[in-house]
């Protein structure tokens, strides 16, 4: 009897990495992860040690080698965007790793957002102006920091710099091009334009390659640390919206995914590159005849973390400031929380914006204004998906993935806000799951992306509650009218 083979799929994540092993036939076999420090040195900046992550994958990929009984037969790779680290000619790091949510190059942001250049690059790259982009922050390192940009060899995502620890190449995926706004996915290359806005050239880049790509041949030091094989293929893989959409809705572009952890997004599917107007989503490539869209917000999980710390201070847990929201009306008698507590990405893209609360009066309680803080998160995310369906048509139903989505309070009210069923995955490693599909797909283990999309299974599905209905478009219309009047009003500061 031939044994079934066994990927591992490694998901480096903002705040930790899981990594899976599984069959292709999608059966789960065993699941490691570890934690690494995020930094805070003033506001705005948000850093950390990529070789504290480093460590944290060898660790954890050579904690699930031990327990498996067979060879793995590949490994590929998911991971955050819009990270970026300087290196010299040796690949030592230069610079610590700036995360997505470090918005220091806030300002190269604002003077390049809606200008011909800004739009230009959004429409032929696919990513909106933003601080979190490396675009903004390369900039921000040649006028801040001149002395580092002169030294810089290559400016790299944390996937780029640990494949060229393990293989000795600068590579980097389409995905995870698509996310920097220096990618043109007209040529699949560099785009001129942005290079030289950012006042680099393509060298100082790694060479863009499929996401399917595959490296192997291992450096003698990495097998010692992860107890991989020294001839495992390694495909590179994609970042981590595009794998938790080809986990959960497959290629289907009638399902969207909705992730909702520290931050969130919602996410669809499309074969063709549907860049919006008004710039609300963002349009990646899953591979080049895959692309996903959305919006993210940076506003997710951790609103539930104020509420916890700053309104119950800590007093009860997580579980239970969820269960108190759950208890109040629904629309929080009017009470209009915007959480936008972190400055927001999509639907505004304004680093600026600032979060509140609106229409208090004496009878809101503690959990009245929990319960529209957790709204609040939920419309925002609607917004996003109204922005979504105007570019890439509606779609029917949401497969819900993240932290959060564990809560069948805060599905319930994703499916009740939405008015359209959602769908929780069996596993909760959607993602790494995804790098497993996508991996398989490259090794040739299975026929197709469409084949291997359909393993996902339901583990809960959630039915909205059509008697509210109106009470949750009400409310939704006075949260973006409260929006948009602060967004304006932040713009002009």
């Amino acid at each position: 009897m031939s044994l079934v083979p066994i990927m591992l799929g490694i998901d480096v994540g903002t705040t930790s990495v899981k990594v899976l092993a599984a069959d292709i036939e999608g059966k789960n076999i065993c699941a490691e992860d570890a934690s690494y420090s995020l930094h805070q040195p003033q506001d705005g900046y948000r850093e950390q040690n990529p070789q504290e992550i480093l460590e944290a994958v060898h660790q954890t990929v050579k904690a699930v080698i031990s327990q498996l009984n067979q060879p793995i037969t590949g490994v590929s790779f998911s991971t955050a965007m819009h990270s970026l680290l300087a290196v010299d000619e040796d690949g030592n790091p230069i610079t610590p790793m700036l995360t997505w949510a470090d918005t220091r190059s806030q300002k190269y942001a604002e003077e390049l957002r809606g200008t011909d250049l800004g739009n230009a690059i959004y429409q032929k790259g696919g990513a909106p102006i933003h601080a979190m982009l490396p675009l903004c922050k390369i900039a921000w390192l040649r006028d801040h920091q001149p002395e580092i940009f002169r030294q810089a060899y290559k400016f790299l995502s944390f996937k780029e710099w640990l494949l060229y620890q393990w293989f000795g190449e600068y590579v980097v995926d389409y995905s995870m091009a698509t996310a920097t706004g220096l990618f043109n996915q007209e040529t699949l290359g560099w785009n001129k334009d942005a290079l030289a806005f950012a006042s680099i050239d393509a060298q100082q880049l790694s060479q863009p390659v499929p996401t399917t790509y595959i490296l192997q041949g291992f450096d003698s030091k990495i097998v010692e640390e992860t107890d991989l094989p020294k001839d495992t293929p390694v495909v590179v893989g994609a970042s981590d919206g595009c794998l938790a959409n080809l986990y959960a809705s497959g290629l289907n572009p009638k399902e969207a995914t909705l992730s909702l952890g520290t931050s969130g997004a919602i996410r669809l599917i499309s074969q063709k590159a549907l860049p919006d107007e008004q710039m609300r989503i963002f349009n990646y490539l899953l591979t080049e005849d895959y692309h996903v869209l959305g919006g993210p917000t940076n506003n997710g999980g951790i609103i539930l973390n104020w509420l916890h710390q700053n309104l119950y201070h800590g007093k009860c847990s997580y579980e239970e400031v969820l269960t108190k929201a759950a208890q109040v009306e629904p629309g929080a008698d009017t009470l209009v929380c915007l959480p936008y507590f972190h400055g927001e990405r999509a639907p505004f893209w304004n680093e600026r914006i600032q979060g509140g609360y609106f229409g208090v009066d004496s009878d809101h309680t503690v959990d009245y204004f929990a319960r529209a803080a957790l709204e609040g998160v939920v419309y925002n995310m609607y917004s996003i998906g109204q922005g979504l369906e105007d570019a890439a048509g509606s779609f029917d139903a949401i497969w819900a993935d993240g932290g959060v989505t564990r809560s069948d309070f805060m599905v319930q009210l994703i499916a009740d806000v939405f008015d359209k069923p959602v769908y929780v995955a069996e596993s909760h490693h959607g993602v790494a799951e995804g790098a497993i599909m996508l991996g398989s797909y490259a090794l040739e283990l299975v026929n197709s992306l469409e084949e291997v999309g359909r393993n996902t299974e339901k583990e809960q599905e959630f039915t909205p509650n059509s008697a509210l209905r109106s009470v949750y478009q009400e409310q939704y219309e006075r949260f973006c009218e409260w929006a948009k009047a602060v967004n304006q009003q932040t713009m002009k500061l």
